[in-house]
């Protein structure tokens, strides 16, 4: 590798940070180039606590108050999340930033007085998200990055609270929170934390900016909760109670959109981890699928997902490891002027194949994916390195050749057998997946391997009369349960041919 392109890494390294702007397990960071509010012309506030709990109150955490004029208080809470702070003096409205197990919250105060109950949980991060997402902006991130509490009224922030009732309003009612007009911030329902403990959150990554994006929120299992899939309380208990059982072995799945969970709205794609459970005889085990859309085996550990992983795994879990869709995502060299995401993706998402001489540690494919090996080895679980699944890319009938090279720039490689390499230089098991898919749906044909990669009847399925994943405009990376299904078999066929002791407990 000559020099220049040694420098270029290192310049786009620096371009990577500033795009990603503050991840969910970042310190509080801002800067005031582009305020969402001019400096409001309030009184300053006097009289005013602020106290509450922070995410399900499971720990300590870091608060950070900011005013509507970029002045800024920092408190630490107790052990269990509860904290007090005075805001005299701070001018309304607020913003507050909590930091707690290396996950991000935001909540928003449009006018406090006297003593204000303040929380800071996934559910005020969904709301203050809707308050950005109003005012054009990515998410929770740019509210903090512009360096000031926005201008949000209490009725804006009535509004943007009504917005968790078809996701969360049955399940609130179930834990016996019953008000009216429901605010996370400022409520003490004690029912509050039966929720909170079975809720999860994370920012989505915006690929057309290379910055983080809208709250999402999940069920315990990393499945979406939505309009389409509102939380079940009882249901997601119970589901929480089998993960965390001393008796289970959990299969932890990560990777991308092709192993990821789908919501109903966009039936019937799926990603083989959604359905791996299928496998299974054994009900001692259960698959926790955080595989994320969108992904890369860097972008994963950024954004905060590999985290959620490293805090929960344990001596006898399984991890299985799937990346290389979105770590190709390097560009042209030189990149190609915006439009074009080659700086954006080379930024956040590429990492490169094989042991090329002077490519960063943050940028080699092997070193990054090493990176899971060690979380998964050093609580005693046992990782598995999986090549990713072939894309539908037919010659003669055939899938001939892996569809998981980049030869366009100056580290041309093969990323499949940077992960048979990257599994035999560490001992670890290897399901080779993109062999097996492409064997598999060579055998299939390219007509009938149509009825496993997304492509669908609109008549039947509406939400693809507009977008890829129709027979006439087929989805040649993802797949619909029938391929999902097709290729979790094949995991699990080549966990079984590994000889791990799971396979006793595979179909």
């Amino acid at each position: 590798m000559n020099k220049r392109f040694a420098l270029r890494l290192s310049i786009v390294a620096m371009i990577g940070a500033s795009l990603i702007g503050c991840a969910s397990n970042a310190p509080v960071t801002g800067n005031t180039a582009a305020p969402v509010a001019a400096p409001s012309a309030a009184a300053p506030l006097a009289g005013v606590t602020l106290s509450g709990v922070v995410a399900d109150a499971a720990g300590k955490a870091s608060i950070t108050v900011i005013d509507a004029q970029g002045k800024r208080r920092v408190q630490n809470s107790d052990a269990t999340g509860r904290y007090s702070l005075a805001a005299d003096g701070l001018v309304a409205p607020l913003l507050l930033v909590a930091e707690a197990g290396g996950r991000q919250y935001v909540a928003l105060l449009a006018s406090p007085a006297g003593a204000t109950t303040a929380n800071i949980n996934a559910l005020t991060d969904y709301v203050a998200s809707a308050v950005a997402t109003g005012a054009k902006l990515d998410g929770p991130v740019s509210l903090i990055e512009a360096g000031k509490a926005p201008a949000v009224s209490a009725a804006e922030l009535k509004a943007k609270n009504a917005l968790l009732q078809p996701l969360l309003g049955a399940a609130l009612k179930e834990a016996g929170v019953t008000e009216a007009d429901f605010d996370p911030v400022s409520s003490k329902a004690p029912g509050l934390a039966a929720v909170l403990g079975v809720v999860r959150h994370n920012r989505g990554y915006l690929s057309s900016k290379g910055v983080l994006g809208e709250t999402s929120l999940f069920d315990y299992n990393y499945r979406e909760i939505t309009s389409f899939s509102p939380l079940n309380l009882a249901a997601a208990q119970a589901e929480q109670k089998t993960i965390q059982a001393p008796g289970t072995t959990r299969i932890f799945v990560a990777g991308d959109s092709t192993a990821s969970n789908y919501d109903v709205e966009v039936k019937p794609r799926m990603g083989w981890g959604q359905i791996f459970d299928r496998q299974l005889k054994d009900s001692s085990v259960k698959v926790v699928n955080v595989a994320q859309s969108g992904r890369s085996s860097r972008s994963f550990i950024t954004e905060g997902w590999f985290g959620m992983i490293e805090q929960e795994i344990r001596k006898g879990d399984y991890l299985l490891v799937q990346f290389g869709h979105n770590d190709e995502k390097c560009g042209y060299e030189p990149p190609r002027p915006a439009p074009a995401r080659d700086v954006i993706d080379i930024a956040n998402l590429c990492t490169y194949p094989g042991a090329a001489a002077g490519v960063p540690a943050e940028m080699s494919f092997q070193k990054t994916l090493e990176k899971y090996i060690a979380i998964a080895r050093k609580v005693g679980a046992t990782p598995v390195l999986i090549t990713p699944v072939t894309r539908r890319s037919f010659k003669d009938g055939k899938i001939a050749e892996t569809t998981h090279t980049w030869g366009r720039g100056k580290v041309p490689g093969d990323y499949s057998q940077t992960i048979r390499d990257t599994a035999k230089a560490n001992n670890v098991a290897l399901v080779d997946l993109d062999a097996r898919s492409m064997a598999f749906f060579s055998s299939v044909g390219e007509e009938a391997s149509l009825n496993y990669y997304l492509a669908v009847d609109p008549a039947v399925y509406p939400y693809y009369a507009k977008n890829t994943g129709s027979k006439t405009k087929p989805d040649n990376t993802h797949f619909q349960e029938t391929g999902a299904e097709a290729v979790g078999k094949l995991v699990a066929a080549g966990l079984k041919e590994a000889k791990l002791p799971i396979a006793d407990k595979l179909k």
